[in-house]
């Protein structure tokens, strides 16, 4: 996966800053996105679809990981190998993510490889081969990097937390499915599910960096503009929903260290409270100075490493705190947490401590914003959000006008019940 886990939450829960996108629709539905900048020579073009994990049948979870993942295997003309090469001819890579509501293939090179670099990913999506041996290779190596997470101590708690806050709902199935139904799937599971879910209907396109807008679109139109098909829409991930009581959940890996997920339901994009809960996550764990680093860490000593997420989703969303600590220290830091949440309900953030949050919000993001993979991925995200481009001036002023008083009554009012999610050592 090109993003790790806690760089995908930092993408997924930060919004970036102001810059023009160009936006246009093609006759076949595909929406275009051109975020142009003249002071790079790198390019990216990012293609995502709105195909969310509520969009594979239960029993076929992995089949959106397994038929993305084929989209670098060789198309109806070309190997893997030999499109590899051709990007590699003009310094341009490829590769492929799946999240819990997208599916994505993104290539990136120097601007004067662009229409290649455009047009092979344009094969790859339009025309992929699925060959019966390269999915039974892509099989396998599914299922090893899903026990490869499954091993990694955060993902293994991120997901027991998950599962037990959707309460068996598609937000808490592995995005790469599962090793028992991966090991199913058969070349016909593929093609079904390709065909009646990829297409320009529902596809997003969006090119970002040293590429003039002119002949990016133009680009755009030569590469789909006879592309077809696409589902209407994404199947919605149900939320969460408010818990009743607090929920804790236990599992074991062969670690020296306990590992922790403790978190809650929180509101989606356009739901109530959205901006405050983005402030308390900076307020939480934005930089070394934020309340959690500095009173686990700092103070007390009892955890090697905390912080906070909050990531933006299509459905509700979910607040989490993760922490590293020894066996013995798991009951303190867990109460130190609690201390912490219980401080943003009964306390007001003094002025100084709030305006700090903000300028670490805003900022961080906009450094990373200098990237043209981020501009591409961004623009393409929120489009599938259903947000305009004018949404990033809309976020920033949102978050400047979040009050003290905005923060604590969001704590109020969702920091009731918890669920808590623990990976102990294995005896």
């Amino acid at each position: 996966m090109r993003r790790a886990a806690w760089a995908l939450l930092w993408l997924l829960a930060l919004p970036g800053l102001a810059q023009a996108v160009e936006r246009e629709v093609l006759a076949n539905g595909m929406r275009v996105l051109v975020t142009s900048s003249e002071n790079t020579d790198v390019m990216t073009a990012e293609l995502l679809l709105p195909i969310s994990v509520a969009d594979e049948p239960e029993d076929k979870q992995g089949v959106r990981y397994l038929t993305q993942r084929m989209l670098l295997r060789g198309t109806t003309s070309k190997s893997g190998d030999a499109m590899g090469e051709e990007l590699s001819a003009v310094g341009g890579v490829v590769d492929v993510n799946v999240g819990l509501d997208y599916v994505e293939i993104y290539v990136q090179a120097p601007s004067d490889g662009f229409e290649v670099a455009l047009g092979l990913l344009a094969e790859a999506v339009r025309h992929p081969a699925f060959l019966a041996e390269e999915i039974g290779k892509e099989r396998q190596a599914a299922a090893t990097a899903l026990r490869a997470a499954a091993a990694d101590p955060f993902q293994k708690t991120y997901q027991a937390f998950r599962e037990e806050a959707y309460r068996g709902g598609p937000y808490g199935r592995w995005s790469q499915g599962r090793v028992k139904t991966l090991g199913a799937l058969t070349r016909e599971d593929v093609v079904r599910f390709y065909r009646e879910r990829y297409g320009a209907a529902n596809a997003v396109l969006s090119i970002a960096g040293g590429v003039e807008p002119g002949r990016a679109k133009r680009a755009a139109h030569k590469a789909f503009d006879d592309w077809s098909g696409g589902a209407a829409g994404q199947t919605r991930p149900e939320s969460a929903g408010p818990l009743t009581q607090s929920e804790a959940v236990a599992r074991e890996l062969p670690t020296s260290r306990v590992h922790l997920v403790l978190g809650f339901p929180a509101p989606a994009v356009r739901e109530t409270h959205y901006y405050a809960m983005q402030v308390m996550d900076s307020l939480l764990s934005g930089g070394s100075t934020a309340r959690l680093p500095r009173a686990l860490r700092e103070e007390a000593g009892l955890a090697y490493q905390v912080s906070s997420f909050y990531p933006t989703l299509v459905g509700g969303s979910h607040f989490g705190i993760y922490a590293v600590t020894e066996p013995e220290s798991a009951g303190e830091v867990k109460a130190a947490i609690l201390k912490e949440l219980e401080r943003l309900r009964r306390e007001s953030v003094s002025p100084a401590e709030l305006a700090r949050a903000k300028r670490y919000l805003l900022g961080s993001y906009a450094l990373a914003r200098q990237q043209s993979q981020t501009q591409a991925y961004s623009a393409a995200w929120y489009e599938v959000l259903g947000l305009k481009p004018e949404f990033e001036q809309e976020y920033r002023d949102q978050v400047n006008s979040v009050t003290s008083q905005d923060v604590q009554e969001a704590a109020r009012e969702l920091i009731q019940h918890f669920v808590l999610a623990l990976t102990m050592p294995s005896q």
